[in-house]
């Protein structure tokens, strides 16, 4: 498998997900990888699980997928987080969570490749928010792999060492890839929204090291918070030591109404547009 897609949560926007795939299957990939949230938030979770059994090879169980097993976990999430989870309980059937309920927490490729839905660094409940360098440099401490593939903070990152694994790992020791910047460098302006809308789809590829560690975050497939409203996930080529992070346009005025259709929150519709 030399070139693999990654997506990571999808959150029950299968509007998305559509297009997303579609995207895939024009690259010529070897396997898409998912690393979790299917579920939450949005309005097809039983859709977007489906869709996802048939297209992913490895998937990794989320913190929303958590939530649906058992709801008592997410009490303390916030209220979208929380209607997100009735949702999804009310559309799932019971073979639907004994699906989920055998998902893994990681999947391990030839020794080299680590898939988590937060980090590499262990927590009780599955939450580790990577998104800095310092952050970064604690999860490189729990790494052997030479690539993780993390999602759960909902924005495209790329982080990479050539620290020894034996050794503490500094922030100072760790390269963040310009990634957001890079892939909204040709959005334009939407008008009167102050959000960044792309007319085609767009994309930006990153060398990482051969000799070193890399953590790797595609973005969210389903529920970017960027300030992007278009569907994010990566490509990893093994062969060149290339990560492509891509950007996909989809309808997500068909999203929103489908989100409100199931009467979910209202805020739930409208970040969609902003990419928040």
């Amino acid at each position: 498998m030399a070139r693999l897609a990654v997506i990571s949560d999808i959150h029950g926007n299968h509007v998305a997900f559509e297009r997303v795939l579609v995207d895939i299957e024009r690259r010529a990939v070897d396997a898409v990888l998912c690393l979790g949230d299917i579920v939450g938030y949005g309005p097809d979770p039983k859709e977007c699980l489906d869709l996802a059994r048939k297209a992913c090879k490895l998937i990794v169980r989320g913190n929303h997928e958590n939530g649906v097993l058992a709801p008592e976990t997410s009490e303390n999430w916030n209220p979208l987080a929380r209607a997100g989870i009735a949702h999804s309980r009310a559309c799932l059937a019971a073979e639907d969570l004994e699906y989920i309920a055998k998902l893994p927490l990681s999947f391990i490729i030839s020794g080299q490749i680590l898939g988590v839905h937060d980090s590499p660094m262990p927590s009780d409940h599955g939450m580790n928010y990577l998104r800095t360098r310092t952050d970064a440099a604690q999860a490189f401490r729990w790494l052997d792999a030479a690539i993780a593939l993390v999602g759960h903070t909902h924005v495209p990152a790329c982080f990479a060492t050539i620290a020894d694994p034996a050794a503490v790992v500094a922030p100072d020791d760790v390269d963040a890839y310009p990634v957001a910047a890079a892939l909204q460098s040709h959005a334009q302006p939407q008008h009167g929204a102050g959000s960044r809308r792309q007319r085609f789809v767009s994309n930006a590829t990153f060398e990482i090291p051969r000799f070193g560690r890399v953590i790797i975050n595609p973005g969210s497939v389903g529920q970017p918070r960027d300030g992007d409203a278009r569907a994010s996930y990566a490509i990893l080529d093994l062969a060149k030591s290339t990560v492509e992070f891509r950007r996909v346009a989809y309808d997500i005025a068909a999203a929103r109404r489908r989100t409100e259709a199931a009467m979910l929150p209202d805020i739930s519709a409208s970040r969609l547009a902003i990419g928040a």
